[in-house]
Formats: structure tokens, sequence, C-alpha cells
């Protein structure tokens, strides 16, 4: 297994060093740094190549276009499986994970903990759950964090828990690990105008591994997948409505054992079943047994 990393280097040169390798297979991670005239080359010396994309179904119309020269699509949303195979692409599903050294439990200052804390950018569904929210809000030690939450029609009420940009991941770890509650509202599928066929999403987000790998607890908007990947309501609690989500803030704030045990086995499960490191040996397994490589040499380890 090798690694090429098409920003330092020219697609010619790129081209040359795959000659010299003679992989196996190649995979494209997203895809939008290698023109599709590159990928046509790579084909070419009949090595199959293909691509995974992260953002689906939120970016469906994209990655519809993005994957017509590859000969696989390997996608973080079971759902959107299908829709590749309609276009008569080999499609494979691998869910999103976490890196368990980068997302970790750890002792925080004061200034990091919460009661309820969200981090993530202000889409629709967000921004009318947090409005409806705000009574509640206002009554706990509450932080928001992200970019665009000054579009929330109570921004005034509620700017004083608001940090209103984007944090690196050193500091996200932080709130998660110093909230009480670590919210995780999964966005709707056509919030970026780049699914018009409205594909649901199946598969948790990445927020629901990382905050587990930080033995946080979190409420999640429940998920198709999310039963396939932890045991309701012993490993995740879910919500459905804001009735639920406004119900279960009440319940598990004043049920700190359940809610500290809940968190445990998450992360338990995390890091036994959704690490990267777990998922990249899955993905090794399914490409070595699957037809497009499996005639030629094994995957080099």
């Amino acid at each position: 297994m090798d690694k090429f990393l098409l920003r330092r280097e020219s697609p010619q040169h790129l081209l040359a060093r795959i000659q010299a390798f003679r992989p196996d297979f190649i995979l494209s991670f997203r895809g939008s740094c290698l023109p599709g005239t590159a990928v046509y080359k790579l084909r070419s010396l009949g090595i199959p190549i293909g691509v995974w994309v992260v953002d689906d179904p939120y970016r469906l119309k994209t990655h519809e276009k993005l994957v017509r020269p590859y000969d696989l699509v390997i996608t973080q949303d079971r759902r959107s499986v299908s829709i590749y195979k309609s276009l008569k692409k080999a499609a494979l599903y691998l869910p999103l994970a976490v890196n368990p050294e980068k997302y970790k439990p750890m002792v925080v200052p004061d200034k990091y903990k919460s009661d309820i804390c969200f981090v993530g950018s202000a889409f629709p569904v967000r921004l009318h759950f947090f409005d409806t929210l705000t009574p509640l809000l206002l009554k706990k030690k509450t932080f928001i964090i992200g970019q665009w939450w000054n579009r929330l029609k109570n921004f005034q009420q509620l700017k004083h828990c608001i940090y209103n940009k984007p944090i690196p991941p050193s500091e996200v770890i932080k709130y998660y690990n110093g909230a009480k509650i670590v919210l995780n509202i999964h966005r709707t599928p056509n919030d970026r105008k780049d699914n018009p066929r409205n594909i649901p999403a199946f598969t948790p987000n990445n927020r629901t591994f990382e905050i587990a790998a930080c033995r946080a607890f979190q409420l999640t908007t429940w998920r198709r997948d999310l039963d396939r990947l932890y045991v309701p309501d012993k490993e995740m609690a879910s919500f459905r409505t804001l009735k639920e989500l406004r119900e279960k803030i009440h319940y598990y704030l004043k049920h700190d054992d359940e809610r500290e045990r809940m968190a445990v086995k998450a992360y338990q499960r995390t890091l036994r079943d959704h690490t990267y490191y777990v998922r990249l040996r899955y993905l090794l397994h399914l490409l070595e047994n699957h037809p497009l490589v499996k005639n030629r040499k094994g995957l080099k380890q």
C-alpha cells in the first residue's frame, strides 16, 4: 500500500509513480483534486480505480457527475449505495468512524464545562431547534459553537453562550469532555441544494463516533442505521422530535448515573467497532474480494 498526494505532485508525476508501483487498486479520497481525464488515464493502465465520497446524500447531484470516470464508489451512507448502482456503478458502503488518538477522554478546566453543548454549523434545521429550545437553553449552562449562529431569531438572547466561528478539533474535544449532554443534530438531506431528489440519509454523521470516543454522553437525531451501530437506549440515546429532545434533556440532566453509564458503553463500543483502523481493515477485505480486483494479485498490506 502507498499513498500519493495530488496536491504535492503533478498528475504526470502521479501517473509515473503509479506505473512504477503497479497497485492492485487505486482509491481517490473525495476525488475533487483528481480530474476526470487523469482518472481515465489511470484506468488505461488496467488498474481499477475507486472514489471514496463522505458527504452523501447532501452532495449527491455533484457526486453523480464526479463518479462517472470511476470503476467503483465507496460512500459513507448506506441509502446512497442504490443511487450509484442505478448509475451502473459498483458501490460499497463504509460508514464514517473516529481516530481515537485525536478524540479521547480527558479532564478539562471549568471553562469548558457545560450542561448542554453543541458544536457545528447553523444549518436550517439546527436553527429551528435552537430557536425553539431557547427558554430551556437559557436556564442551563449552554455552549453553541460554530459558524452562522448569528442567523438565529433568538441570537440576541443566546449570544452570551455562542462562539460564532469554527474551532479546531483540539478544542472541540475539550468541550465534548466538559459537557453533561452533547447534542448531535443531523442535517436535513437537501440543505445545500445539492440533493434535489431529497434522498434521505440512513447513516449517522462523524460526530456520532467522535463524541462517543470522548466518553461523552450525546443525544443524537435518530437515523435508520443508528441501531446497526449502537444498542439503542443502552449505548446511545436518540430523539425523533423536538418534544422528545426536550424531554430527554430534562431526564438525562437529572440522572447522572444513567447518563454516565451510557457514555461508557458507547465509548467501549466505539473503540471496539468504530475506529478508522477497523474500517480500513474491513475496506481492504471488501476490496480483496471484489470482482474488480480479486483476479489481480492480492492487495499489498
